[in-house]
């Protein structure tokens, strides 16, 4: 584990290399570092990793999530801690949304590289329970997917943590390769994973702002669309209730400005 100072500037040199990797879009994706057996520091909500420094990172504790002072922590601070208490060998924690991972977790169907939970909206109870199956089933690793949402990557350190991103992103590749490239697309305007269906919903329009952003996440959808497994989109109910969150998140994050 890490002192309180090593775990925030990890964390902050974290943020960065996911957005120059391409692993992450706008305030997406989440990283954290266990700082002792009772306590992790987190990435805040809703702040761009441009914008994250040692005051706006703030400590959880791993029992009950609780934490002080005014920055809230990451929406899905359960998750992380869901993953310290089952695995006690995991000191930095990597929430990604990468995009041939993102892709091929469509059908929840386990992976040779990775597990994958089956399908909850983001930052609910049902999720971490769906990761905590994964974590018991799968003892020993260090990255599972998330259906239709994202990467988490765990280890030891950092560096690790890292590298197992890396990793999946590459064996994703390579199967996604294998199975879609030559496949007639779906529809490729519904949505088929999280991150669109909140910038997008139905029949929305996304923030001029977030141009390259908008670019990511179309792409990631795309994949998605071309990948053999991809059986249906979304549900109407959770493209509704994604959208509804991401307008409003957004319109927070626009009064701040």
């Amino acid at each position: 584990m890490y002192t309180i100072d090593e775990a925030k500037d990890l964390i902050i040199k974290a943020g960065l290399a996911l957005v120059e990797k391409k692993l992450v879009a706008r305030t997406w994706g989440n990283i954290s570092a266990r700082i002792s057996n009772e306590e992790f520091i987190i990435t805040p909500s809703g702040i761009p990793y441009d914008q994250v420094n040692r005051d706006n990172l703030v400590v959880v504790k791993i029992a009950d999530c609780s934490y002080e002072g005014n920055v809230k922590p990451s929406g899905e601070k359960k998750v992380h801690a869901a993953i310290y208490q089952n695995r006690p060998d995991v000191n930095f924690i990597l929430h990604t949304h990468q995009n041939y991972a993102t892709a091929v977790s469509v059908d929840e169907i386990d992976k040779p590289f990775a597990p994958v939970a089956r399908y909850a909206l983001p930052s609910t109870k049902k999720l971490v329970k769906n990761i905590v199956e994964v974590l018991k089933r799968s003892p020993s690793t260090n990255v599972l997917l998330m259906a239709r949402h994202g990467a988490i990557a765990f280890d030891r350190d950092y560096e690790s943590a890292f590298n197992d991103a890396l990793k999946l992103e590459n064996y994703a590749q390579r199967l996604y390769d294998e199975v879609a490239e030559e496949k007639t697309a779906h529809d490729e305007s519904l949505p088929y994973l999280d991150d669109y269906a909140q910038m997008f919903g139905h029949g929305s329009e996304a923030v001029e702002e977030d141009e390259e952003a908008v670019k990511l996440i179309k792409l990631k959808n795309t994949l998605a669309a071309r990948y053999q497994s991809v059986l249906r989109p979304m549900r109407w109910l959770d493209v509704t209730l994604q959208h509804f969150i991401y307008k409003k998140k957004y319109s927070k994050l626009k009064d701040q400005h």
